[in-house]
């Protein structure tokens, strides 16, 4: 079995990191004055990759502790994803945090048309919407929780970014007020904003999930300090006394989603209201902070309804 010298930074996998909000969250973890990192910034074409991580190593205020690295990962590709966490798991042992930040709009395949609107498109469009937008991540993180489960760190996190078009009480609120037209630019994206909603909800699933097996794994380390403690009182004890197999407790489970807000990327034309830089500002308060619930939505502003 492998063995890994101790690192304090943490490491970090972050999706679609070559370019926009992805890049953007590198970058602000990377310059980040207090804390150092191992940031592995994935992206489907590994030259794109490699470009950003040599933009990042360039910055005259990257944190001389913080390491980068460039990891291929197709979300689309089911051996992609198996090889990124296997390369992870030989090189690290372990995961500290994972942000899914890729994600599509419309469809990028060759076909005879170019309108990613077209009839003769309209099935294609969805699966390759959702494929990337939701199975590719859900995938990603069963590939990746083993990892995840070793982190030394005592909060584990995964992070969705998501988007306020993927909570229905919150578009159909805002249409009704007159501040979103979903028959306008919005309605566009329908797929997009119904694979957000698919997301919105694994991520849900995931955090509640995760939450009862700690629960279950606390109780387990309860009770074996309880016997512990009973075999101490009898004389018989051995070990450590930190419980069974001599292990302490592991972290938490921290699994939440965010909205980044309406920015000026590829995925909209470069039509948003905000550069990427102030989006990722969003995501990176949630990547470093301690504490706090798991199983929230949020933006700039606080919690958003699911």
């Amino acid at each position: 079995m492998a063995t890994f010298a101790p690192d304090p930074k943490a490491i970090v996998l972050i999706t679609g990191a070559n370019r926009g909000i992805g890049f953007e969250i590198a970058k602000h973890l990377a310059t980040s004055p207090s804390k150092s990192y191992h940031i592995i910034l994935s992206g489907r074409h590994l030259s794109a990759v490699e470009s950003a991580v040599t933009t990042l190593k360039s910055l005259p205020n990257l944190h001389p502790s913080t390491t980068l690295e460039a990891l291929p990962l197709d979300l689309g590709s089911d051996t992609s994803l198996s090889s990124a966490a296997s390369h992870i798991s030989s090189k690290h042992g372990h995961l500290d945090i994972l942000v899914h930040n890729a994600a599509i709009s419309h469809s990028s395949l060759s076909t005879h048309t170019a309108d990613p609107h077209a009839p003769e498109r309209a099935r294609e469009n969805w699966h390759t919407i959702f494929d990337t937008n939701l199975i590719g991540p859900a995938l990603l993180t069963d590939e990746l929780l083993p990892l995840l489960s070793a982190s030394p760190l005592p909060e584990r996190k995964i992070i969705f970014v998501s988007s306020g078009l993927g909570s229905i009480t919150h578009s159909f609120r805002e249409a009704e007020a007159g501040r979103l037209d979903l028959t306008g630019i919005a309605g566009k994206f329908t797929e997009y904003s119904s694979s957000k909603a698919a997301l919105n909800l694994y991520a849900r699933h995931l955090a509640l999930r995760l939450q009862h097996s700690e629960e279950q794994e606390a109780e387990k380390d309860d009770a074996a300090e309880k016997r512990g403690e009973g075999e101490m009182e009898g004389g018989s004890a051995m070990g450590d006394g930190k419980g069974e197999g001599g292990k302490g407790k592991s972290g938490k489970w921290k699994v939440n989603v965010v909205c980044p807000g309406y920015t000026k990327t590829n995925l909209n034309n470069y039509r948003g209201t905000q550069e990427p830089r102030e989006a990722a500002e969003v995501v990176v308060k949630v990547v470093e902070e301690e504490g706090g619930e798991t199983g929230r939505f949020r933006d700039r502003r606080g919690e958003v309804s699911w």
